[in-house]
């Protein structure tokens, strides 16, 4: 810092008195003079401007990464939802699958104990039926209850 000397030129300055408060007990804690501490202070300011300077571009860099990472977030967030959409939409294919192979398993039954019954059934017919009519129809609760709505799909 440069000390002021008497043959620098001078300035008259007006201060609100809680600014001059302020560089009085700035300049009385520092050991300097109102004046030096005025001097001091101007000429760290351009030093405290362009740090401030940095340290916005540095925030809306950070700010921008942040953003692309909330959008990627959001892309992720979209994708599971998709995903899970299509593990349900395939369990419910499932479901269906299962109970038409239920409904037919019965009905392949049901036929071949009415063909058996049918006195003119000729003997082929009738080795068919026997086939048909054993036929073991899935009884379990799996094949035949409805898939819960999971939370996700409200």
């Amino acid at each position: 810092m440069a000390t002021p000397k008497q043959t620098d030129p001078q300035y008259k300055l007006r201060l609100p008195l809680e600014v001059k408060q302020q560089i009085e007990d700035a300049a009385s804690k520092n050991g300097r003079s109102m004046n030096a501490e005025i001097i001091w202070r101007i000429e760290r300011y351009e030093e405290a401007h362009k740090a401030w300077l940095h340290t916005d571009a540095a925030l809306s860099k950070l700010e921008g990464a942040i953003e692309e990472k909330e959008a990627e977030i959001t892309r992720h967030y979209e994708e599971r939802d998709r995903l899970y959409e299509a593990m349900n939409n395939q369990e419910r294919s499932l479901q269906t699958l299962r109970e038409t192979h239920r409904t037919l398993t019965i009905l392949v039954k049901s036929l071949g104990e009415a063909l058996l019954q049918d006195s003119q059934t000729s003997d082929f017919v009738k080795i068919l039926a026997e086939g048909l009519a054993k036929v073991e129809i899935d009884t379990s609760s799996e094949a035949s209850e409805r898939l819960p709505r999971q939370p996700w799909e409200d």
